[in-house]
C-alpha cells in the first residue's frame, strides 16, 4: 500500500502527516477506523462529517505529534476523553462538535497548553468544568455549548485573557457569573445564554471594552443592569431576554454608539423610555416588549431604526405625531398597552412599514382607509374601540395577508369588495357588531387560510362558496344567527367551530372526512390539533358514524343540541381525542365497553341525556389521562368502579342523578388531585369508606340524597374542604364535630340523618358543634343503669310530693296575694319573674 498517494493524504518524506477526509456528499456510516493509530507521525487529522460511528480506541490518544484534530459532525457515541489527552501537548486546534461524546472533562486537558481553539459543543459532557481549564492561555475560541455541564464557571476562566469567543450556551450551569470573566478583556463575543444562573452581572461587566456580541437570554439574571456595560462601546448585539432584571435602563447605555440590536425581552424594566435612544445612529433593533416601561411614546428620530417591539408594558398616552418620520421603521408593535386616542394621519408617512401592532390598547375612531395603501403585510387592531365600517381601500391592498380587527365596534355587512383582498390569508374579525349575511365573494379568496366572523349579529344560511376557499382550515362562525344546515361540502379543516347559532337538520356525513386530509406537522409538543364544535344548535338525529374520520380532532364539541341515539363506538378510534363534549342532548343506550379505551382523553362530558347501563370494573385503567369526567344527569347503573380514584390527574367528577348503587369505594383512592366530586341522587348503600381521607384535594363533596349508612369517618384530613353536603342519608352515631374544625368550610348540610345527639346546623358560629345542655360527667352521678327498684320508686315518690307542694303553694298565692297582683297591674306593670327560684322558695 501507498498511502501517500491517496486522496487527502499529505507525506513528508513518505511519511504521513496529515489526513483530510471530505465526505459531505456521500458519509461513510463506519466504524471509527483503527488504522489510524499506524501513522504515529500524524499532525493534522481532520474526518469531519465522515458518518464514523462507535467508539474512539484509547490508542488513537496517543499520537502525541497531532496538532489539529477534527472529529466533528460524525456518530461518534460511549465516548469519554481520557486522561492520556494531555499527552498531546502539540495540539492547537481540537474540535469533537457534534457527536455524543459523555462523561466529564479530565483535568489533563489543562496540559494542552498550546491549544488555540477547543470545539465541544453539541455533545453529552457533563459533571463540573475543571479548573485547570484556566492553563490554555493560548486559546482564541472556546465552545462548550449544549452540553450538560453543571456547577459553577470556574474563577480560573478569568486567566484565558486571549479568548476572543466564549460560547457556553444551552448547558446547566448554575452560581453567580464569577466576576473573573470580567477579565477575558479579548472576548468579541460571549454567549451564556439557556443556563440557570443566580444574581446579577458583575458590577465589572464594563471592562470588556472589545465585547461585540452578549448573549445572555434566559439565564436566570436578576437586580439591575450594571451602569458599566456603558463602556462597551464595541457591543453591537445586546441580548438579556426572559431574565429578571429589573429596574430602568441606566443612562450609561447612551454611549452604546455601535448597538445594532437591543432586545431585552420579559423581564421587569421599568421607568419611562429613555429620551437617548435618538442618540443611536446605529440601531436596527430595538425589543423591550413584556417588561413594565411606563409614560408615553416618544418620537423615534432614529434615521436606521427599522424594529420597534414594545408590546406589553404599560405605555400610556397618544401615538407622537408623524411616528414614521426620521425613521426605517418596517415593524411596530405596541400592543397590549394603555395607548389612546385616534390613529388620524400618523402612520401616513410610513412607506416600508408591513407589519404594525396595535391590538389590546384604548384606541377608537375610525380605521384610517390609508392604512390599505401602505406596503403593511400584516395589520392586528384587535381588542381596542375602533368602530365605523372597515373602509373598502383596506379589501384593496395588494400585500396584506393578516387584518386581525376582532373584539371591536366596528359594524356594517361584511361588503362583496372583501374579494378584492387576494393575497389575504387570516382574516379575524371576531366579536364586533358586523351583521347581515356572509357575502358568496368571499369564496373568491383563494389564499384564505383562517377565518373568525364569532360573536358577531350575521344572518342567514352558510353560503356553499365559503368552501370553495380551498386552503382554509380554520373556521369559526361561533356566536352568530346563521341557520339552515350545515353544508357537506366543507374543505380540509383542523378547526371548524359553529357553535351557538340556529343551525337545524342532521350532522351531515360529510363533514367528518374534512378532518382527515390535513397534513399537519409532528414535533415533541404537539402531535396534532383539531377543534371541531357544533354546540348549541337545534341538530338532530344520530352522531354520524363517520366521526371515525375526523382523525386530527383533539376536541369534540357536540353538545346542546337535539342529538338522539346511542353513542357511535367509532368515537373510540380518535386516538387524538383529548375532550369530548355530548352533554344535554337526547342519547339514549348503554355505552359499550371499547368507547372507554379513549387513553388520551382527558374530558369526557356526557351529561343530561339518557344513557344507561355500567361502567367497567377497570374504568381508570382504560382511561388514565382524564382530568374532568361528567356522567351526572343519565341513568346509569351499578357500582361505581374504585378504579376511577386511581386516576392520578382527575380533577373533577360528577355521577349526580343516575341510578349507582352500592358502597362508594376509595380503596385505589390515587386522585390526589381530585378537588369536586358530586355523587349525590343515587342509591348508593353502605359505610362511608375512610379511605375517603386520601383524597387530600378535596374542596366540594357532594353525597346527599343516597342510603350511606354507619358512622361519618374522619375527614380532618381534608383540609382544603369548602363545600360538604351529607344530607338525606342514614348516618348513624355521634357526629364527628371534627369536621367543624375544617376552616374553610363556607357550606355544610347533615340534615336528614340518624346521628345521636347533637348536630350543628352550620359551622360558622363558635362551638357550633358543643352539645345545648351540658351533660352530667360520669364521675359525678352513677350510671342509671345501676339504679336499684328501690331507688326507681324513692324517686317517683318525691316527684309526686314535690309536685303536690307546687299546687298548693300557687292556691296560697292565689288566696292570700290578690290585691298585690292588681296593683301592680293597675299600675300597667307585669310582676317580674324570679328565676332564681330554689327548692326553699317552694316549701315556704
Amino acid at each position: 500500500m501507498r498511502p501517500c498517494n491517496w486522496t487527502g493524504i499529505r507525506c513528508e518524506s513518505f511519511v504521513v502527516h496529515q489526513i483530510s477526509l471530505s465526505c459531505t456528499s456521500s458519509p461513510l456510516s463506519l466504524p471509527f477506523p483503527k488504522i489510524l493509530k499506524e501513522f504515529k507521525s500524524l499532525k493534522h487529522l481532520s474526518v469531519r462529517h465522515c458518518g464514523f460511528n462507535g467508539t474512539v480506541y484509547l490508542d488513537f490518544w496517543t499520537l502525541e505529534h497531532l496538532e489539529t484534530l477534527d472529529l466533528s459532525d460524525n456518530r461518534l457515541s460511549g465516548v469519554k476523553l481520557p486522561p492520556t489527552i494531555g499527552q498531546l501537548k502539540d495540539l492547537t486546534e481540537l474540535s469533537v462538535y457534534s457527536n455524543s461524546f459523555s462523561g466529564s472533562l479530565p483535568y489533563q486537558i489543562g496540559n494542552l497548553e498550546k491549544l488555540q481553539s477547543l470545539d465541544l459543543g453539541l455533545n453529552l459532557f457533563s459533571g463540573s468544568l475543571p479548573s485547570e481549564i484556566g492553563n490554555l492561555k493560548m486559546l482564541l475560541v472556546l465552545d462548550l455549548s449544549t452540553n450538560s455541564f453543571t456547577g459553577c464557571i470556574p474563577e480560573t476562566i478569568g486567566a484565558l485573557t486571549n479568548v476572543q469567543v466564549f460560547n457556553l450556551q444551552n448547558c446547566k450551569f448554575t452560581g453567580n457569573i464569577p466576576a473573573e470573566i470580567t477579565k477575558m478583556t479579548s472576548l468579541t463575543a460571549l454567549n451564556i445564554a439557556h443556563n440557570s444562573f443566580d444574581g446579577g452581572l458583575p458590577s465589572s461587566f464594563g471592562e470588556l471594552a472589545n465585547l461585540a456580541y452578549f448573549f445572555a437570554q434566559s439565564v436566570g439574571l436578576s437586580g439591575l443592569i450594571p451602569p458599566s456595560m456603558g463602556n462597551c462601546k464595541k457591543l453591537r448585539i445586546l441580548n438579556l431576554s426572559f431574565n429578571k432584571l429589573s429596574g430602568p435602563l441606566p443612562d450609561s447605555l447612551a454611549n452604546l454608539e455601535s448597538i445594532n440590536s437591543l432586545l431585552l425581552t420579559s423581564n421587569s424594566l421599568s421607568g419611562r423610555l429613555p429620551e437617548w435612544f435618538s442618540n443611536w445612529k446605529c440601531v436596527v433593533s430595538i425589543s423591550l416588549s413584556d417588561n413594565l416601561f411606563t409614560g408615553p411614546l416618544l418620537p423615534l428620530n432614529i434615521p436606521s431604526l427599522m424594529i420597534l417591539e414594545l408590546e406589553s408594558n404599560k405605555l400610556s398616552g397618544e401615538l407622537p405625531a408623524g411616528i414614521c418620520e426620521n425613521n426605517a421603521l418596517g415593524m411596530l408593535s405596541l400592543s397590549k398597552n394603555e395607548l389612546n386616542g385616534t390613529l388620524g394621519s400618523n402612520f401616513k408617512n410610513c412607506s416600508i412599514l408591513t407589519d404594525l401592532g396595535l391590538s389590546g390598547n384604548n384606541f377608537y375612531g375610525e380605521i384610517p382607509a390609508y392604512l390599505g395603501e401602505l406596503p403593511l403585510v400584516t395589520l392586528e387592531l384587535s381588542k381596542n374601540r375602533f368602530s365605523g365600517t372597515i373602509p373598502t381601500e383596506l379589501w384593496e391592498s395588494k400585500t396584506l395577508m393578516e387584518i386581525f380587527l376582532g373584539d371591536n365596534l366596528l359594524q356594517g355587512h361584511i361588503p362583496d369588495a372583501i374579494a378584492k383582498a387576494s393575497t389575504l390569508q387570516r382574516l379575524m374579525l371576531d366579536n364586533n357588531l358586523f351583521e347581515g349575511p356572509i357575502p358568496t365573494s368571499i369564496g373568491q379568496l383563494k389564499n384564505l387560510t383562517n377565518l373568525s366572523l364569532h360573536g358577531n349579529k350575521l344572518t342567514g344560511n352558510i353560503p356553499l362558496e365559503l368552501f370553495s376557499c380551498l386552503k382554509l382550515v380554520s373556521l369559526d362562525l361561533g356566536s352568530n344567527k346563521l341557520i339552515g344546515h350545515i353544508p357537506k361540502l366543507i374543505s380540509q379543516m383542523e378547526l371548524l367551530v359553529m357553535s351557538n347559532n340556529q343551525l337545524s337538520g342532521p350532522i351531515p356525513n360529510e363533514i367528518c372526512s374534512c378532518f382527515q386530509k390535513v397534513a399537519l406537522p409532528d414535533s415533541e409538543f404537539t402531535q396534532h390539533y383539531g377543534m371541531f364544535d357544533l354546540s348549541n344548535n337545534r341538530l338532530s338525529g344520530p352522531i354520524p358514524t363517520s366521526i371515525k374520520n375526523c382523525v386530527i380532532v383533539t376536541k369534540l364539541i357536540l353538545s346542546r343540541n337535539q342529538l338522539d341515539g346511542p353513542i357511535p363506538y367509532e368515537i373510540s378510534g380518535l386516538s387524538n381525542l383529548t375532550s369530548l363534549d355530548l352533554s344535554f342532548n337526547r342519547l339514549t343506550g348503554p355505552i359499550l365497553p371499547q368507547f372507554f379505551s379513549m387513553r388520551n382523553l382527558q374530558g369526557l362530558i356526557v351529561s343530561h341525556n339518557q344513557i344507561n347501563g355500567s361502567i367497567p370494573y377497570n374504568f381508570g385503567s382504560m382511561m388514565p389521562s382524564l382530568v374532568k369526567l361528567d356522567l351526572s344527569n343519565n341513568c346509569f347503573t351499578g357500582s361505581l368502579p374504585s378504579s376511577m380514584f386511581s386516576i392520578n390527574n382527575l380533577e373533577y367528577l360528577d355521577v349526580s342523578m343516575n341510578h349507582f348503587s352500592g358502597q362508594l369505594l376509595f380503596d385505589h383512592g390515587n386522585s390526589t388531585s381530585l378537588f369536586s366530586l358530586n355523587a349525590s341522587n343515587n342509591h348508593f348503600s353502605g359505610a362511608l369508606d375512610p379511605s375517603i381521607s386520601n383524597l387530600i384535594a378535596l374542596t366540594i363533596l357532594d353525597i346527599h340524597n343516597n342510603i350511606i349508612n354507619g358512622s361519618v369517618p374522619s375527614l380532618a384530613d381534608l383540609v382544603a374542604l369548602t363545600y360538604l353536603d351529607l344530607s338525606r342519608n342514614n348516618f348513624q352515631n355521634s357526629f364527628p364535630c371534627s369536621i367543624c374544625e375544617i376552616k374553610g368550610l363556607s357550606f355544610v348540610s347533615f340534615y336528614g340523618n340518624k346521628f345521636i345527639g347533637p348536630v350543628p346546623d352550620s359551622c360558622s358560629k363558635p362551638n357550633s358543634c358543643s352539645p345545648r345542655l351540658p351533660f352530667p360527667s360520669e364521675h359525678t352521678y352513677k350510671s342509671a343503669h345501676n339504679l336499684t327498684h328501690a331507688s326507681v320508686w324513692g324517686i317517683s315518690l318525691g316527684a309526686t310530693f314535690v309536685f303536690m307542694v307546687l299546687c298548693i303553694a300557687l292556691m296560697r298565692r292565689k288566696m292570700f296575694k290578690p290585691e298585690a297582683a292588681v296593683l301592680e297591674r293597675g299600675k300597667g306593670k307585669i310582676p317580674p319573674i324570679d328565676t332564681n327560684l330554689k327548692w326553699g322558695h317552694l316549701t315556704k
